[in-house]
């Protein structure tokens, strides 16, 4: 072959192969900026839906069952971020009225209410949750995060196992909810998430075990990992503390059973209290 020919071959390989790499590399990147503009899509259904006119004419009943008009409730000192929105959750033809709230503070929270239609103008508290980055999807159901609530649970709030391999435990956070006649329900589990729960305390229990020192009381992540994957199971399975514990007591085979159970439980209750879960 021409000594050119040989040269021009080579060349537009190499071009290939980079345009090649190129290529993947935008798609990691589309790929991080759609899991971005999910992670945002609160915020996004928040900003671009229908506002109430006037806010003053709204009256909201509490869960405390207080009489308050929606401009006053945005204006409380305890609502410091907040924005609204009427959205048709459940597709009964009533729009539910939204209200969402930023705490502010480290790692924390926000906070969404949802207010049923009952009259002209009249809304009543149905549900509320409150957490980290809870992300309404475009087909209106709610994902709810846990690592929020267990981010200090027995370590510091950014660590988390650190395991890159292909064995490794897949991540277990979230559960959804839907809103139904009224409430948010929660969405039932499959199959496929029980057997991946299971999986998961399964590597987790081969783990070495990491005894807290008296002081600082913090781990490598591990115990943060095992109560978000039983707080998934808890919460997407009937809400069954009695089947949590089965599961706990299976999988968690180390010398401090009875201190981080008896944390989780705190922490479920905790949850509990906080949100319509």
């Amino acid at each position: 072959m021409p000594l050119l020919k040989t040269i021009l071959l080579i060349c537009f390989f190499a071009s290939s192969n980079f345009l090649l790499a190129q290529t993947d590399s935008i798609v990691i990147k589309m790929s991080d900026k759609t899991i971005e503009e999910d992670v945002d899509s609160t915020t996004y259904f928040f900003e671009n839906g229908e506002k109430v006119t006037d806010p003053s004419k709204i009256i909201l009943i509490t869960k405390a069952n207080k009489t308050i008009n929606l401009a006053a409730f945005l204006k409380n000192e305890d609502v410091t971020n907040p924005d609204h929105v009427l959205s048709d959750l459940d597709n009964d033809g009533k729009k539910e009225l939204l209200i969402s709230n930023y705490t502010g503070g480290a790692h924390c929270c926000d906070e969404i209410y949802v207010f049923k239609n009952i009259g002209v103008n009249k809304y009543q508290q149905a549900a509320k949750l409150f957490a980290g980055n809870t992300i309404i999807t475009n087909d209106k159901l709610f994902v709810y995060n846990f690592y929020q609530q267990f981010g200090y649970f027995f370590t510091c709030f950014a660590c988390a196992l650190d395991d890159s391999s292909d064995t490794a435990p897949v991540e277990m956070q979230n559960i959804k909810l839907k809103y139904r006649k009224g409430k948010l329900a929660l969405v039932q589990g499959t199959t496929q998430m029980r057997s991946a729960i299971n999986d998961n305390l399964g590597k987790l229990s081969e783990l070495p075990y990491e005894k807290l020192d008296q002081d600082l009381a913090q781990d490598n992540g591990l115990r943060k990992e095992f109560a978000m994957n039983l707080a998934v199971f808890y919460y997407s399975f009937g809400k069954n503390l009695a089947e949590t514990q089965k599961l706990f007591n299976k999988y968690y085979k180390f010398p401090d059973t009875k201190k981080v159970w008896a944390a989780f439980v705190k922490e479920i209750g905790y949850i509990s209290s906080e949100s319509n879960l």
